[in-house]
């Protein structure tokens, strides 16, 4: 056996144990995930806040609030002296002010406050965490904390540590230490429990601490050996040309079989639609006198993928225009388009379902759906 057969079968036992390890898990399935909630702060800020507060749907009352002030400690980012009272405490979210919109404050009768701003994507703002902190001196004196909360406890790009008294925290580290002693609090109750589970398990995909993580990291290792880099270069330099292989030899034929199935004419041809911007695939639909069915990717490297209709050529009739983005849901210009809804970034999953004829099924729904909520639309 050559060094690439030896290593192609190492990896492939490789990700085979990752996929029974992740599914024993329980890790692929995941509500957060499934229901978007990945870059909206204010959704992780109003989950967060109806974890942290006392009054929350838990039932755990402070219990959750306590372990967050502890959990900040333990980590030595605040002082074991910060003695919250949990009297009277309220978690409010994007509580609006002169100084701003902050994503948390929780407050309690004894003029003590917990700022927490939440930042997961987006960029700060000019002199953010600056009127957070005077809107704190005005309203608890110095009995409260300014926090900024990242994915990785990053400092913020818009505050000059000497001027505002901050405390980075991170959701890598801080949150999900705090989120499983959540769990173990709530052990009891196990809705409680399994829903604290589900959002660490997301936290833990955010932040790119999941068990398929981290055995990624243990096959990097190995392909970084010496006798195993060689290998890893030859595969490597030859996986676009697996990619466009597959494309070329496989999907094309599907797509004309789509063609002939749906009445259709495919219009692509061969091609290195992996380095290309802009690659994918035309259809001509008889019946439409204006307008083609297109697939495209937005992204070079076969990612980004929509579809929708584009105008035949630049002298076609297009009235109908509006009507056709309408009822399609989406476009610029000139183009009408969705995301396409499964695999819409071609890498090894959607090369799977070439080879297995999942993908074909699903492009041939997609058209067929397509085609079905247009066909009432005039000059089309």
């Amino acid at each position: 056996m050559n060094k690439i057969d030896q290593l192609l079968n190492e990896v492939k036992w490789f990700n085979k144990h990752k996929e029974l390890k992740t599914s024993a898990n329980g890790e692929d399935f995941n509500m957060f995930r499934i229901c978007g909630v990945d870059h909206y702060e204010n959704t992780h800020s109003a989950i967060l806040a109806e974890i942290l507060s006392p009054n929350g749907t838990h039932n755990f009352g402070a219990k959750f609030l306590e372990a967050f002030i502890k959990t900040l400690k333990r980590s030595d980012l605040i002082e074991d002296s910060f003695d919250f009272r949990m009297q009277n405490v309220s978690v409010i979210t994007e509580n609006a002010s002169v100084f701003g919109r902050l994503d948390i404050l929780i407050r309690n009768s004894q003029s003590q406050a917990l700022l927490l701003e939440n930042k997961i994507y987006a960029g700060d703002q000019q002199n953010q965490l600056l009127r957070y902190q005077n809107f704190g001196k005005r309203e608890f004196g110095d009995q409260f904390k300014l926090l900024y909360l990242t994915l990785q406890g990053n400092e913020s790009s818009n505050a000059d540590k000497e001027v505002v008294d901050y405390i980075q925290v991170s959701y890598s580290e801080i949150i999900l230490a705090w989120l499983e002693r959540c769990i173990e609090i709530s052990a009891r109750s196990p809705i409680v429990r399994e829903t604290l589970i589900q959002y660490t398990n997301h936290i833990k995909s955010l932040t790119n601490n999941t068990t398929a993580n981290t055995m990624s990291q243990e096959l990097i290792d190995k392909l970084s050996t010496l006798e195993n880099l060689e290998a890893a270069y030859t595969i490597a330099d030859n996986l676009s040309k697996v990619r466009n292989n597959i494309i070329n030899t496989v999907l094309l034929p599907q797509m004309h079989e789509i063609a002939d199935e749906l009445n259709l004419i495919f219009n692509s041809t061969e091609g290195d639609y992996v380095n290309t911007s802009w690659a994918g695939f035309w259809f001509t639909i008889p019946q439409y006198k204006n307008y083609n069915l297109f697939m495209e990717f937005g992204k070079k490297g076969l990612n980004n993928l929509i579809i929708g209709f584009v105008p035949k050529s630049d002298n076609s009739e297009t009235s109908s225009f509006i009507k056709i983005k309408d009822v399609v849901g989406g476009g610029n210009n000139r183009c009408a388009f969705q995301k396409f809804p499964i695999h819409p970034n071609w890498h090894s999953y959607a090369m799977k379902a070439i080879l297995t004829g999942e993908m074909k099924i699903i492009i041939k729904d997609k058209i067929q759906n397509l085609l079905e909520i247009t066909k009432e639309v005039e000059n089309i």
